[in-house]
Order: structure tokens, then sequence, then C-alpha cells
């Protein structure tokens, strides 16, 4: 009885496992999808948000890679990453100012068309439809962003020092997304919203880095072979910090601010030959801003440059500096600088002190616990 009675618990217990197995592999093959590049876990749930890694492990495999590279490909190699810079600066700052064009002409014609109805005593009419144009700009860009590309949502620079700091997220960089980005970002600021266009250019840039670097979108088949040199992550960072310090400089015509904002606020990991080729891909920027500004200037961009929605119209007052104004300014900054190196001085003082009370008392803690 005994023997019977433990083959037949042995049998229930295999019955049973055989049932769990089932039970919990099927839903892994059937249901769950992988989402991410990483296809060599199968029948998993992968998480779509995945880790970078941007330090090149120098091994026998890679050094034997560089050493059979010709003296073409090598050159081939450093004058796209030029180019690259180049692009992404010339097409940041054709966006910037397509940005400021869309923005200035949207809200000129509500205001105008708000201005005249009430010139002629129509105040409810001027009203509505200040108010309807605002609704309709608010509904396009929540459209916009609920329905084709919700990363686009937000100002953007969170997702972009996520990614520079290793973490790349679904669709943060996606052509859709940067479609979102620039027409969101020109719908919302005409409807009123309190926002500005640091963020999305910022974005924006990081969009056009990330495109140029992998030659492409593999989902709409434009892809181009000949870019499999920057087929890595350490290559798209630098691009894309790139393209974040270049979409500083379109929004506020600031080359020497973009490559600070990439440097200080951005990016995580920083080699000097980056600093040339995002100051670079700044100074472009600038350069395209400052064309086609003074192409506009001529009235041929529409209302851009007449309410001074973008950027203020100084151009009426004449500016005149003095010696005494001269001299003002180099005494500012002459303090300005003292009381920054005494600010500097005091920190690292106090941070000194800090470390050295934090040891003392770690060792009186481990002293009296002994």
């Amino acid at each position: 009885m005994n023997r019977e009675e433990n083959s037949g618990n042995e049998l229930d217990i295999e019955n049973e496992e055989f049932m769990d197995w089932k039970h919990n592999t099927q839903p892994l093959l059937s249901k769950r999808v992988n989402t991410t590049s990483q296809i060599a876990i199968v029948g998993s749930n992968i998480c779509p948000i995945e880790s970078l890694d941007y330090e090149i492990v120098e091994n026998e495999l890679f050094k034997q890679d560089w050493r059979s590279r010709k003296k073409v490909e090598i050159f081939q190699y450093v004058i796209l990453k030029w180019g690259f810079a180049l692009l992404i600066g010339l097409l940041t700052g054709l966006l910037g100012i397509f940005n400021n064009i869309a923005v200035e002409n949207l809200s000129g014609f509500k205001l105008l068309m708000t201005t005249n109805l009430m010139t002629h005593h129509k105040y409810f009419k001027a009203f509505a439809a200040f108010s309807g144009c605002n609704v309709v700009f608010a509904a396009a860009a929540a459209a916009l962003c609920a329905f084709i590309a919700p990363a686009a949502a937000g100002s953007g620079i969170p997702e972009v020092k996520a990614y520079l700091n290793g973490v790349d997220a679904y669709s943060i960089l996606a052509p859709g997304t940067l479609f979102v980005k620039i027409f969101g970002s020109v719908l919302g600021v005409s409807a009123g919203f309190v926002v500005g266009k640091e963020g999305p250019m910022v974005h924006t840039g990081a969009c056009i880095a990330s495109l140029l670097g992998q030659g492409g979108s593999r989902k709409y088949h434009l892809t181009w072979k000949w870019l499999r040199y920057f087929k890595n992550d350490r290559d798209r960072r630098d691009l894309i910090t790139c393209g974040a310090a270049a979409g500083v400089a379109a929004a506020f015509r600031a080359p020497v601010g973009g490559v600070l904002f990439a440097l200080e606020e951005a990016a995580s990991w920083w080699r000097s030959a980056l600093l040339w080729r995002t100051f670079f891909t700044t100074a472009v920027v600038a350069i395209v801003l400052r064309a086609f500004i003074q192409l506009c200037s001529t009235g041929r961009c529409g209302l851009f440059g007449e309410g001074g929605l973008i950027m203020y119209d100084v151009s009426a007052a004449a500016a005149t500096y003095s010696v005494a104004d001269i001299l003002a300014v180099i005494l500012l900054g002459t303090i300005g600088g003292i009381f920054g190196s005494l600010y500097n001085y005091l920190v690292d003082k106090v941070l000194r002190v800090y470390s050295i009370l934090n040891q003392y008392v770690f060792h009186l803690i481990m002293n009296f616990h002994i």
C-alpha cells in the first residue's frame, strides 16, 4: 500500500509540474512580443528601455579591425564625422528658422484678425476668433502627440540627457518623433501655451543627428550602407551631443551657449576632440540663422520680424557707447571674476572640510562599535 501511495503521489506531482510548465511557458511564446533589437533572449518580455555601452573594448579583435582598415577608409571616417557635423548644423539651423517663421506668421495672423475686429468694435467676434484659433492650434498639437508620436510630448531635454547618459527609450529619436516635435512646438507656441523653443530645438537637433548617425530610418527603408562606420553607440552619442548643442544655438543664436549646454548639462562622457566638432556645428547654426534673418528682413518671410514674438526688435534704437560705459563694463567684469573665483575657492574648502569631518565621524562610529 505504501508503494502504491508513493507512486500515486509521484504521478500527481509530475502532472502538477507539467501543468505548471505548460501554463507558464505558453503565454511567453504566444502573447509576449520582443519589441527591442536584442533578440538573443527568446520568449521573454523584454523592456523597451535599453542600456547603451559607450566604452569601446580595445581587445585584439578591435585592434586587428583597425589595423586591417586602409588609409582611405580612415580618411573617409574622419571626413564623414566633420561632414555630419556640418549637416547637423545646416539642418538644425534651417528647422530653427522654419519654426520662427511659422510661429510669427500663425500668431501674427491670429493677432491681426483679432485687432481688426476690435478696431471695428466687434469684441465678441474678436474674442471668438482669438479663442477659436487657440483651440484649433492646441487641439492639432495634442492630436499629433497623442496619435502619432507620444514620445514627442514634453520638452525633450530629459530624453536627450537620458540617452547621452546611457539610457535608450523607445522611439525617443525616431523620425515620427522629429516630425511631431517640429509641428507640435509650432502649434503649441502659436496657441499661446507657456512653452518655449529651447527644449523642442534640443530634441529636434538630437533626432536629426540620430537619423544621420544610423544612416536614415530602417522603418521607412531609408538607410545607406556606406554609413556603416557609425553603427555603434559611441559615434551616435557624439553626433547626438552635437545635435543637442546645435538645438540650443538655434533657439538662442548662441554658439558658445550650445557648447556649454552640451558640456555642462547634457553629456556625461566628453572628449577634447568632440569640443571642436560641437563648436563647429553651433557656428554653422549661427551662420545659417544670420543669413536667413538678413533675407527675411527684406519682407520675404511674411510677418516674420514684425511682431517681435520670437526675436525682440531692437533695431529702432541706435546703440551708442562712451568711454564711461566701457569702463563700467570692464569694472563689472572684473568684480564678477573676483567674486566667482572666491565662490569656487570657498566651495572647494567647504567640500574638503566636509570630507574630513565625514571621515572623522565614520572612524568614531567604527571605534564605538568595536
